[in-house]
C-alpha cells in the first residue's frame, strides 16, 4: 500500500501536516486528507502541488 506524508508549503517554509495518508481530494478550496483509520485532516486554502510516490510525499501549497 502507498501512503503519503503530507507537507504544507508557503513562500518561506514547509511543515508536515499529516502522515500515513491514503486518500486526498479537494472540495471548495479545502484539501481533505484521510488516513487508513478513517481519520480526516482538512487543510484550508491549499492546492495539491506535487504527489511523489517514490518519496511517498504529497506537497500542498498555500493559496
Amino acid at each position: 500500500m502507498c501512503d503519503f506524508t503530507v507537507y504544507l508549503e508557503d513562500d518561506r517554509d514547509r511543515k508536515m501536516v499529516a502522515k500515513d495518508i491514503l486518500k486526498a481530494r479537494k472540495k471548495d478550496g479545502t484539501v481533505i486528507l484521510m488516513d487508513a483509520m478513517g481519520n480526516i485532516t482538512k487543510v484550508e486554502a491549499a492546492n495539491i502541488e506535487v504527489v511523489d510516490t517514490l518519496m511517498q510525499e504529497m506537497i500542498l501549497k498555500k493559496t
